[in-house]
């Protein structure tokens, strides 16, 4: 059986609107000041995201938790001063990225 790549996994083949993007991405701009409150419904929000961003690539998970909570394209993530440079293409960075918002849609769900 044939597998398929990350990478061709579009947001529709996660069953994934524009809608649903934009509320997925909004519930990640605000992990930062969730972490600063820290109380405990947004210290498990915290805990999701993260969890998500390890399930989608473990060898990713910071760039992507980056990416995703600061809004940063890979672009500005490629040759990052602290996590260094990121161990895949574009093509694939955005595939796994749109992998992590399907795991963190199932753990919100």
């Amino acid at each position: 059986m044939r597998r398929i790549r990350v990478r061709n996994i579009s947001w529709k083949d996660y069953g994934i609107s524009v809608q649903t993007q934009r509320e997925l991405k909004e519930f990640c701009f605000l992990y930062d000041e969730k972490k600063k409150r820290g109380n405990r419904q947004d210290l498990t929000d915290c805990k999701m995201i993260e969890e998500a961003a390890r399930e989608s690539s473990e060898e990713l998970a910071p760039y992507l938790l980056k990416s995703v909570t600061d809004d940063l394209s890979y672009e500005y993530l490629e040759f990052d001063d602290t996590l260094g440079r990121i161990p895949v293409g574009k093509t694939d960075f955005y595939g796994y990225r749109r992998k992590f918002y399907d795991c963190l849609l199932k753990k919100r769900i």
